[in-house]
């Protein structure tokens, strides 16, 4: 009962990571893939239609964590405070940039917020890294002791803010039009090897240093996950000029490994912190209603907007 919840819940952080990651990454490339004014509305344009319904898995994530498995989500908002803090903050900042830069022309005004939406965006993205690699060193089940930030924890920092990029530009490849979708291209092709090496040096470096990624068979799972990780990676960079949108789905596959390997390692508190029957009972009836309907809408929006951006796209912030 434990693993099939577990397995549900987990379905959640994965879709964040993947749909919301691209609205991160895109957000760090803002003003980097294309002159002037038109470039940046472009950008911003892009994502206009996916950024609500990537982030509400956040709160899912969170609600379900919650409802589903209390005792762990509370351990790891104890020992993950000071990130956490730091996470929520820059998602706001990355909102409120998203939503406010263009409600005034003044020069001086979009340049503010140009400013404030790629650097919430790397530090969202940093965020999210330090989160994952704290929870893999074992900081949530206090299986080992030691302080609020692991130094485990940075490398992961930044190389989820480089597949965060990736992932972005991969995005910016697929929507853009054909004018403006030259530049993400060209990011693709650079960075995705340069992220492959990041994604595999720093999976290898925890299965050498860290214990708790050498138990249970962690050890198997990290090697498995960081070679699936690295060859969607190079397919990426090899077919982002004839097929961006199957690039932008395998760009999503090393965030997508990496809450799979943070699930596996949080799996044995997990199993220790079901909720009650009665509890269950009430999620799973929710479930069976709003999660197909979630699903059917997220489709639809996929379905409906993307395609690349031409002169009759609505044009959003």
């Amino acid at each position: 009962m434990a693993a099939q919840w577990y397995m549900i819940t987990a379905l959640f952080p994965a879709a964040y990571m993947a749909l919301d990651g691209f609205v991160t990454g895109s957000a760090l490339l803002h003003g980097r893939l294309g002159p002037g004014e038109r470039a940046r509305r472009a950008t911003m344009t892009s994502f206009g239609p996916f950024f609500l319904a990537g982030e509400v898995w956040l709160v899912v994530t969170a609600a379900a964590l919650l409802a589903v498995f209390p005792p762990m989500e509370s351990s790891i908002f104890k020992s993950q405070f000071p990130i956490l803090v730091v996470l929520v903050a820059a998602w706001l900042a990355r909102d409120g940039a998203i939503w406010l830069r263009s409600r005034i022309e003044a020069a001086w005004w979009r340049r503010w917020w140009d400013r404030t939406l790629m650097l919430s965006g790397a530090g969202l993205a940093a965020a999210t890294g330090l989160l994952f690699g704290n929870l893999l060193t074992g900081q949530a089940d206090h299986s080992v002791a030691q302080p609020y930030l692991a130094w485990y924890a940075v490398p992961w920092a930044f190389a989820v803010v480089l597949l965060t990029a990736l992932h972005g530009a991969a995005f910016q490849a697929a929507r853009l039009p054909l004018d403006l979708a030259g530049r993400p291209m060209e990011l693709v092709r650079r960075w995705a090897g340069p992220a492959a090496a990041a994604y595999v040096s720093v999976v290898l470096l925890g299965v050498a240093t860290q214990a708790p990624m050498r138990t249970d068979g962690m050890a198997i799972w990290s090697i498995a996950l960081q070679f699936a990780g690295m060859s969607a990676l190079l397919m990426a960079q090899a077919v982002v000029g004839r097929r961006p949108r199957a690039a932008l789905l395998l760009t999503g596959v090393p965030l997508t490994g990496l809450v799979l390997l943070t699930g596996l390692r949080l799996s044995p508190l997990a199993q220790a912190s079901l909720a009650g029957e009665n509890s269950l009972t009430l999620v799973q009836d929710m479930l069976t209603f709003a999660l197909p309907a979630v699903l059917l809408a997220q489709g639809a929006l996929w379905w409906f907007f993307m395609r690349r951006m031409n002169d009759r796209s609505v044009v959003f912030f």
